[in-house]
């Protein structure tokens, strides 16, 4: 059974305190608030290529954007009738307190995706905060974008705001198309995009809490040259408290799985740290390292062996990785969340290191590349001899040593389960 953990804040106001306010001068402050109860599509995204132009100009649009108090949103957020505005066709997803509905917008003609919160399962509050992580952040080239306007139908049943569509996949439905996992390559020009985003969070001392890949996006499936993180219902600013209220998933860190009930939590960028390592070992292997990061799941208390050094060998399933790669998993997937690393050390590894081991060792005759397999033969050049090391009597005693280390390890997890 799949482990799914909720948390909910506690309190609301008091831990939002980075946000800007409504600028002061009553004549600005009445254009703004025209300009979020806009029922249209303004917002475009940027055209620019460069980068380091985008994030400029993210930047400035950041500096500008109206951060609501949860006690003075309602008279911001606009009554819209959805027949007259929105051609509304599919619904594309669905969560815990909403769910996400493919349209196109009459005027412009643009497909969107509008993102509704039923009134009986969410609290306004809780609304604008989404709202205002989600534009806040969306000026980002890797973050989904989110349109200014925050509004509710006109019967009232439930609060929504506009984002941009994405016509292909979620990084999910790509890993799931692709057997045994992405290729380095893909895995490698995802996570750069991936990263650049989060780095960019982090930068703003928010954490987003809710990392997986049901909640990356890519818009060109080929060429993977559009990427974005989307759903910031759990963000929240690094140093805040949140209370746990109920189960989790097997991409959150082992602190998050030992918590009881009503215990209250620190929120801290670690906790994005261990769900990127998760993603990145899902990208290149196809499947999870495990269900629940404890001590009762036997695959992460191997790892965890492995780690603490009470076992000499590296669980199987972590073979493929190169050594770099496995440096990265080891210090994102660190039990100890100070030791975990950050985003920018984590982007070293990922776009200058090889991620994988190569699946068969490569031999150069005459300045060509032949392949060997397992049976040592050589393909097109007849025969290499196999190469053989006697063992010492210390390396037998070691691999004895361990054979019995692990038929009791194993004893001790199945007596657990």
């Amino acid at each position: 059974m799949e482990c799914v953990y909720i948390f909910e804040d506690s309190f609301i106001d008091e831990n939002f305190d980075a946000q800007p306010e409504l600028d002061k001068n009553p004549e600005d402050r009445e254009k703004q608030r025209k300009i979020i109860a806009a029922p249209s599509v303004r917002r475009a995204k940027s055209s620019i290529d460069n980068e380091t132009k985008q994030l400029q100009e993210a930047r400035k649009k950041r500096r500008n954007t109206v951060f609501i108090k949860s006690n003075l949103g309602m008279d911001l957020i606009k009554k819209v009738d959805l027949e007259e505005v929105y051609d509304v066709f599919k619904q594309l997803g669905t969560g815990r307190f909403g769910y996400v509905q493919l349209a196109e917008h009459k005027q412009s003609k643009l497909k969107i995706a509008l993102k509704f919160f039923p009134r009986p399962q969410i609290k306004q509050a809780d609304f604008v905060r989404e709202y205002n992580y989600s534009y806040f952040l969306s000026p980002h080239p890797n973050i989904i974008d989110t349109y200014e306007g925050m509004y509710q139908t006109h019967d009232e049943s439930a609060f929504f705001f506009v984002q941009e569509f994405c016509p292909s996949a979620s990084l999910r439905e790509a890993v799931e198309r692709s057997p045994g996992g992405l290729t380095e390559d893909v895995t490698r020009v995802i996570f750069t995009k991936v990263l650049s985003a989060m780095e960019f969070m982090h930068s703003e001392n928010l954490v987003h809490r809710n990392l997986k890949a049901e909640n990356i996006l890519i818009f060109d499936i080929e060429r993977y040259t559009r990427v974005k993180i989307t759903d910031f219902g759990l963000t929240r600013k690094v140093d805040s408290t949140v209370k746990y209220l109920e189960y989790v998933n097997c991409y959150h860190a082992p602190e998050l799985c030992e918590t009881v009930v009503n215990e209250v939590l620190t929120v801290n960028k670690s906790l994005d740290i261990w769900s990127l390592g998760i993603i990145f070992y899902y990208c290149l292997k196809g499947k999870f390292p495990w269900q629940k990061a404890s001590i009762m799941c036997k695959p992460y208390w191997e790892w965890e062996q492995w780690l603490k050094r009470k076992s000499p060998q590296l669980p199987k399933r972590w073979d493929p990785f190169s050594e770099k790669s496995l440096k990265l998993l080891k210090r994102c997937l660190n039990p100890k969340a100070k030791d975990r690393w950050t985003v920018k050390e984590m982007r070293k590894i990922i776009t200058k290191e090889r991620l994988l081991k190569e699946a068969k060792h490569t031999f150069s005759f005459d300045d060509h590349f032949v392949y060997l397999d397992e049976e040592n033969t050589v393909k097109n050049y007849g025969t290499i001899p196999k190469i053989t090391k006697k063992k010492s009597a210390l390396g037998n005693w070691i691999n004895n040593t361990w054979a019995t280390m692990s038929e009791i390890s194993e004893q001790v997890v199945s007596a657990q389960d």
